[in-house]
This record gives C-alpha cells, sequence and structure tokens, in this order.
C-alpha cells in the first residue's frame, strides 16, 4: 500500500472515533420518555445481564470507580430507572435491579443498536471471509497499538 493511502485511512480512522466519541457524550431517548447518557444506559444494561451484583462488582465490570457506580445509580434512582435493596441475610451490602421502566429502557437501547448495526452488518456479511479476516486483523493491530500509543502519550 502507497503512503498517500495510508493516509486516507488513518483520516478516516479518525473520523470514526470523532464520530464514536461524539455518540457517547449525546444523550438519546430509549423509549422512555426523556433521554439518557452513555454512562446511564450501559449501567443500566450491566444491572439486567449481571443480576445480583453488588456495587463493586458492577465497577470492575465497568472499569470504573465504585464512587462513579454511586454517582450513576444516584441519578437513575432519581428517573425511576433503578431501585435498590439488601439481601434478607445482609443488609449491609446494596444491590440495584431495573425498575420495569428500567427495563424498557434497556430494551429501547438495545433496539438502538440494532438499528446502528443494521448497514455495518449488512455490509460484514457481504464480504468474503478472506475479507473479514482481513479487517479482524487490521483492528486487533489498532486496538494493541491504539492502547500502546495512549499508555505512551504525556499528561498536559
Amino acid at each position: 500500500m502507497d503512503r498517500q493511502l495510508a493516509l486516507v485511512l488513518a483520516e478516516k480512522i479518525n473520523k470514526v472515533i470523532t464520530v464514536l466519541n461524539a455518540e457517547k457524550k449525546t444523550p438519546w431517548d430509549y423509549g422512555i420518555g426523556f433521554s439518557l447518557y452513555h454512562s446511564e444506559v450501559h449501567l443500566l444494561d450491566t444491572i439486567a445481564v449481571h443480576a445480583g451484583e453488588n456495587p463493586s462488582a458492577l465497577a470492575a465490570r465497568l472499569g470504573i470507580t465504585k464512587g462513579a457506580i454511586t454517582q450513576v445509580v444516584k441519578k437513575l434512582t432519581e428517573k425511576e430507572l433503578v431501585e435498590s435493596y439488601h439481601l434478607p441475610d445482609n443488609q449491609k451490602e446494596l444491590y440495584f435491579r431495573l425498575t420495569p421502566l428500567g427495563k424498557k429502557a434497556v430494551r429501547g437501547h438495545h433496539k438502538h443498536h440494532t438499528r446502528l448495526n443494521a448497514g455495518i452488518f449488512a455490509y460484514f456479511e457481504s464480504l468474503t471471509r478472506k475479507e473479514g479476516q482481513v479487517i479482524i486483523k487490521f483492528l486487533d493491530v489498532l486496538l494493541i497499538n491504539g492502547a500502546k500509543a495512549w499508555q505512551n502519550i504525556p499528561a498536559l
């Protein structure tokens, strides 16, 4: 591949990253009448999939602090999407479960992803196995090198 094409690919990757970052910052209404931020809906989804996990386990699973879990759960509780509870034999540990509205938000989130992914899935399905393997290898290299690059960037 020539250098010019490599530069075009790098530019396209940066544009994709910009779009994805903007999407993470944009609140969406998942069919519940008000918008949720990325962190809120992904915590809801994690609570739905990993019911019965305490705040520490949820934090570890999401790669965030326990304090961040507490802050987001407070917002979700105020929005009547999550409720907290204690186990009968453990009144010290706090757990969370989705309310019916929280479950509706998770379903809406899944529908949102299905709509977003429909075009890309159709494209991927049109590829040959070899073309798909090239893309997978490229993404693996991108992820490995991206992680290394971010570790080596000095703080401002």
